[in-house]
């Protein structure tokens, strides 16, 4: 992997820094191909020349992958996208005989992809929704303008030669964006958090009201020594019978009878004109 004073200012997700610092001189680097007098040179004025030139092909290959209509996502994906461009400028190999645009293509459109897959989306969309996502963007912007309306799924999947079902799953997978955090308060509640309202009425909270605390303390100062102290290793220490029993010395079939017995007199307590 070559190291270049432009790779250093690059991360793979980053910025590119310094392509145009300097007016590319494609003569100076040796030659009028740019590609060619880099490979010849590696100065960085010829690699300025020759990410100048492909620069087009990779926006064009970022707006493919994109909605169309937030500027700054897609001039992150160009970004991810000069990425891709640098590595195939990198690793052409001229006498394979492929057509550099179509290695580049195909760099700039993985780096892109595995952006979008790493940092797009928490919840991993199928790779064949993936795929088909830009072709239904791209189709029903077209079919936006001819129809002056939005186009329905089955418009779409004639468009693209596709299923409508797969159609359907990718309007859908757009429509429904990226997760929403539970600590949003943007609701129809403002000033109460999403996780509030997504209580399930089956939970019960073992975590009791400070009056609850209360009542249960005085219950259980009431009970008998015995029956308390069993409810302490059953339901405050969390221990089994079987751990209940050698630490009481007794059966486990003697533990069970006294928490049966020592929960039937924590709630007539509980139930006791006390508190009634």
């Amino acid at each position: 992997m070559l190291v270049w004073p432009l790779m250093r200012a690059t991360d793979r997700h980053g910025a590119v820094a310094g392509l145009a610092a300097s007016p590319p001189s494609i003569a100076a680097a040796g030659g009028s191909d740019p590609l060619a007098a880099f490979q010849r040179s590696r100065e960085p004025q010829a690699l300025a020349a020759l990410v100048k030139r492909h620069l087009p092909l990779v926006r064009r290959i970022a707006f493919a992958h994109s909605d169309g209509r937030d500027s700054e996502a897609i001039d992150d994906l160009c970004q991810v996208g000069a990425i891709g461009l640098l590595h195939a400028i990198d690793r052409f190999d001229p006498k394979l005989g492929r057509p550099f645009e179509a290695y580049a293509s195909a760099c700039i459109t993985g780096e892109i992809r595995h952006f979008q897959r790493d940092l797009g989306q928490i919840v991993r969309v199928p790779r064949e929704l993936q795929e088909l996502r830009p072709q239904v963007i791209r189709a029903a912007a077209h079919l936006s303008q001819s129809l002056h309306r939005a186009p329905s799924a089955p418009e779409i999947a004639a468009e693209i030669g596709a299923p409508t079902d797969k159609v359907t799953e990718v309007l859908e997978l757009i429509e429904a964006g990226g997760p929403v955090s539970l600590d949003d308060e943007s609701g129809a509640d403002p000033g109460k958090a999403l996780k509030y309202h997504l209580i399930d009425s089956r939970y019960r909270s073992f975590q009791l009201a400070a009056e609850d605390r209360i009542m249960l303390a005085q219950a259980m100062a009431r009970l008998k020594d015995v029956s308390r102290e069993v409810i302490e290793f059953a339901f405050y220490e969390d221990l089994t019978q079987t751990e209940i029993a050698r630490k009481l010395g007794i059966s486990q079939m003697q533990v069970s009878r006294r928490v049966r017995v020592a929960l039937g007199e924590l709630w007539k307590l509980l139930n006791s004109p006390l508190w009634g």
